[in-house]
């Protein structure tokens, strides 16, 4: 068989047929070459183009003409093949057998790829020192990839003592040789100051670099550096840019954060499809970020029909990979029942997952079932232990749960100056039970020197947060002038915003001041309205109330068997003259019961 070798001497291109025009040099005469004439490397050239055009068997037999030609990288290509298995079965163990072959001929590729073997555990066994072996020689040979995986060695502590200077200085050594993962690891190193002082310009640059020459990782990190303005002035323009450069290079990442930019309109225009589409394709490449952020459009049904199950999937594929954010949200799957059956140990078991990673959230919810005996044995102490660690990875929501039960004693000795301690911590990270709860502090009096006016300050922040009982409690503010002027109609609107809430102390005070005219026009139906929906949250008060309007028909037609009964109710929650007042109704009651043989026929007759 002939082949042919473009003319040009600088090219070398080698064809299995004559094309017109050279696609290396773009020169158009070629010399015919007897099969017999080809070299060692003139087979690994074909061999490669076999590879880049998906012709394993192909490849694999010009690898095979080339080793018997003594080509080490020839050689090594074949060992390669046996050891991914292009083109035959693989076979591990043989890989070694060819890379230590041609690593015994000083053949540095050849080496590293079987310091790699030995690092991965591929063909033999496991052996750090042996692979560190390997990559020394290697590196102290001038090959950049052995130059980089010594430096990953080194960045792991695997077969060598831990240290990120030795490891800077190998990925420094194969960076300056241009192999783009060096450069966007030693990059890496000076953005976070690991091994070298920060330097994020310096990070920015090496980033670049790896870009330029097409890396996906580098093409990345250059987007990221736009994104987060890291060595560079912040521009959402151009990181969507470079965001897809690197998807077009194939980062899953890249995909996931692109798709962020089209969720949130920064960069380019909003456009929930497209993020969707892009976090799809992240998604099924196994990013988890990418499934996570899908899962969470499926819940919310933006960009795609709304569907718990779809929303379970993805959650579930994330979580699976070990992501605590996913893990935390399928936990809340289980915990509410939403695409799944609910279940308390499978929320408890994911929470217990992200919480094992440090993970803020789920630390704070294993608290929070410890606390409530959901999936596991209610146990004080281990809620306390959980919301600490949470504090400490700076969850403002476990400052605050644990400044409650410090409040309350609840797992710890009673201390209401540390509970206003947290609960100030939290307040400043704007949370808003926290606020409220210091609000309350405030206008008690405990842990902390009563003061009105900083019980309405921080009413006034969870308020504006939209937060119902503090909406409530500053509504008792305006209402009574407490810290404020006094001003009824400022409490009824602050009433209605918690009520409308769901807040049931707030719709009663709000049936309280439509029963008296208050703030309000006085409306007899506006207030049973209020107490009815503060009654269908158990309010004892509101009960209490609506029995009275029951009672004396003032906005709904007069029934004494609903007021007694409503009566009663109050008085099950101790709320004070309930019980007085249903037994004077059941009194009352009973008189009438005895007026006559045909009332207390007829009365028989309604079950009475």
């Amino acid at each position: 068989m002939n082949y042919y070798r473009c003319e040009n001497p600088d090219c070398g291109f080698l064809a299995e047929e004559e094309p017109d025009v050279c696609p290396q040099c773009g020169g158009t005469f070629f010399l015919s070459v007897d099969e017999e004439e080809l070299t060692g490397p003139d087979w690994v050239q074909l061999g490669n183009r076999a590879v880049d055009e998906e012709r394993p068997t192909d490849a694999l037999a010009c690898y095979q003409q080339a080793a018997a030609l003594d080509d080490m990288l020839g050689v090594t290509n074949l060992g390669w093949c046996l050891e991914a298995g292009i083109g035959v079965p693989a076979d591990p163990r043989q890989a070694v057998v060819l890379y230590a072959q041609a690593a015994a001929r000083d053949y540095m590729p050849a080496l590293t790829n079987l310091g790699y073997c030995y690092a991965h555990g591929i063909g033999v066994a496991r052996d750090d020192s042996k692979a560190v072996e390997c990559f020394r020689k290697g590196a102290e040979n001038g090959f950049p990839r052995a130059q980089f995986l010594l430096g990953e060695a080194y960045s792991r502590g695997l077969g060598v003592e831990q240290s990120w200077e030795e490891a800077v200085r190998w990925y420094r050594a194969a960076a300056e040789q241009g192999l783009p993962r060096a450069q966007c690891n030693l990059a890496w190193c000076y953005e976070y100051g690991k091994g070298v002082p920060q330097d994020l310009g310096e990070s920015y640059r090496l980033y670049r670099k790896a870009a330029e020459q097409g890396d996906a990782r580098g093409l990345f990190c250059v987007a990221r550096c736009f994104d987060y303005g890291r060595g560079v002035t912040q521009n959402s323009t151009e990181a969507v840019a470079w965001y897809q450069k690197a998807a077009d290079a194939g980062s899953a990442a890249a995909m996931c954060d692109l798709g962020v930019c089209y969720e949130r309109g920064e960069g380019v225009e909003r456009d929930l499809s497209r993020a969707v589409s892009l976090y799809r394709q992240a998604a099924e490449a196994g990013n988890a970020a990418g499934q996570c952020n899908l899962g969470f459009l499926y819940e919310s049904g933006e960009g795609v029909e709304q569907s718990w199950e779809e929303a379970v999937r993805w959650y579930r594929a994330a979580a699976e990979q070990g992501m605590p954010r996913a893990q935390c949200n399928l936990a809340w799957c289980y915990e509410y029942g939403k695409g799944v059956e609910q279940n308390w140990k499978r929320a408890v078991h994911w929470y217990r997952q992200a919480a094992d990673q440090e993970d803020p959230r789920g630390m704070f919810c294993m608290g929070i079932c410890c606390k409530y005996g959901r999936g596991v044995e209610q146990n004080w102490e281990e809620a306390v232990h959980w919301y600490r660690r949470a504090v400490d990875a700076g969850s403002a929501a476990a400052m605050c749960n644990l400044g409650v039960c410090y409040e309350r004693g609840e797992g710890v000795e009673r201390d209401a100056a540390e509970a206003a301690r947290l609960y100030r911590q939290a307040a400043e990270r704007e949370d808003a039970a926290a606020q409220c709860n210091l609000g309350y502090l405030y206008e008690t009096g405990e842990g902390v020197e009563q003061n009105w006016q900083e019980a309405v300050r921080w009413y006034q922040a969870a308020a504006e947060q939209g937060y119902p009982r503090a909406q409530c409690n500053l509504g008792v503010c305006w209402e009574f002038g407490h810290g404020v002027a006094k001003d009824p109609a400022k409490a009824a609107d602050l009433y209605r915003q918690a009520a409308e809430g769901g807040d049931r102390v707030a719709a009663c005070n709000l049936g309280y001041l439509y029963e008296t005219g208050v703030g309000v026009a006085q409306s007899w139906a506006d207030a049973v309205k209020w107490y009815r929906q503060a009654v269908e949250e158990s309010e004892p008060r509101a009960q209490y109330n609506l029995a009275w309007c029951y009672e004396h028909g003032k906005g709904v037609p007069r029934d004494l068997r609903q007021a007694r009964e409503l009566y009663q109710a109050a008085a099950k929650q101790g709320y004070a003259g309930a019980q007085e007042a249903a037994d004077r109704m059941e009194k009352d009651g009973s008189r009438r019961r005895g007026g006559g043989f045909l009332r207390g026929f007829l009365d028989g007759l309604r079950g009475q």
